[in-house]
């Protein structure tokens, strides 16, 4: 009898962390674990630890612009700019950074990114515009902006220190990698520990509601697309290190993916649903099928195709859930 209990227990224990994996990370958690594995029967080289720490590199830059993705999506909308953004922050950065140095060059692209992403958060709330329609006229003036200042070329010749920033290690640990975990752990703490983040779940959830509640909801998509602004300022900071120098085209494919990390992870485009934790998911889901691909030598032109019907399988999926 005791043998028996035991074994139940043990299943008890197995089924509740199935249960609470699959509430807090979706999923896409166990299909990732499937992937990991079978890239790893097919190529050993993917499961060692440089080839681990690669992932995460290529996962950091993403993770980053997928936090605030991910806020906009929260309240049932989409920024459709933050590819354009980064072409501009870099830009922008890149410029100040070569008269300044580079940390006056790093705040640059972190402030120019707050600047869009508040404008966008203005335009969207005070005159309850369809946030789509204004981030794409957004992403025409960032990119517009970018080509004007740039004059179209790559801006070369950055201080040496400004390339640091990308290839510092703590330890064996890439210093972009410990920007993305605090970048999460803050967001974990903004969206599940004050009340803001509860005011960005309602705003998606039911707006009026809250108006009625008699919150500011102008003042929360205000700073939801601030937020978002922020992060891809950071993103295009730690980009423009590792390619040390300022691009007009710099992680425009990174716009897609930032949606496709999110759906996959479990956030609705009706809003209001959706955890970090599941973002995160689909964050690695996408470095991991990325770097794969890599390693067994399929086309990046693949890659496109995979993440597009990705998108659609997950929405699929979510109505078919609901």
């Amino acid at each position: 009898m005791l043998e028996v209990k035991t074994t139940s227990g043990k299943a008890g224990v197995l089924k509740s962390g199935y249960h609470y994996l699959s509430k807090n990370l979706g999923f896409l958690f166990f299909v990732l674990i499937g992937v990991i594995l079978i890239l790893g029967i097919i190529n050993p080289l993917f499961l060692t630890l440089g080839n681990g720490i690669t992932v995460l590199r290529q996962a950091c830059f993403l993770a980053l612009i997928s936090c605030g993705q991910m806020l906009v999506i929260l309240t049932a909308g989409v920024d459709v700019s933050l590819g354009a953004m980064i072409g501009l922050c870099s830009v922008l950065g890149a410029i100040v950074s070569k008269i300044f140095g580079a940390p006056a060059g790093w705040a640059t692209a972190v402030l120019v990114g707050m600047a869009v992403g508040l404008f966008n958060g203005f335009i969207v709330g005070r005159f309850r515009i369809d946030s789509f329609a204004v981030t794409l006229g957004s992403m025409s003036i960032c990119n517009g902006l970018a080509l004007i200042i740039s004059k179209g070329l790559t801006i070369y010749d950055l201080p040496p220190a400004y390339q640091s920033l990308a290839y510092t290690e703590l330890w064996i640990i890439p210093l972009p990698v410990v920007i993305a975990v605090v970048v999460i752990v803050v967001m974990y703490f903004v969206l599940y520990r004050i009340q803001f983040g509860r005011y960005v779940y309602a705003v998606g959830g039911n707006k009026e509601a809250l108006r009625l509640a008699g919150v500011n909801v102008n003042r929360v998509i205000l700073w939801v697309f601030g937020g978002a602004g922020i992060l891809t300022g950071f993103c295009a900071m730690l980009l423009s290190a590792r390619v040390n120098s300022g691009q007009p085209n710099l992680g425009g494919a990174l716009m897609m993916e930032s949606i496709a990390a999110s759906v996959v992870g479990g956030v609705t485009f009706k809003g209001g649903v959706g955890t970090l934790g599941g973002v995160m998911v689909g964050v690695l889901f996408l470095a991991v099928l990325s770097n794969g691909f890599d390693l067994v030598g399929v086309s990046s032109f693949v890659k496109q195709v995979v993440v597009g019907s990705i998108i659609i399988a997950a929405i699929i999926l979510d109505q078919i859930r609901k």
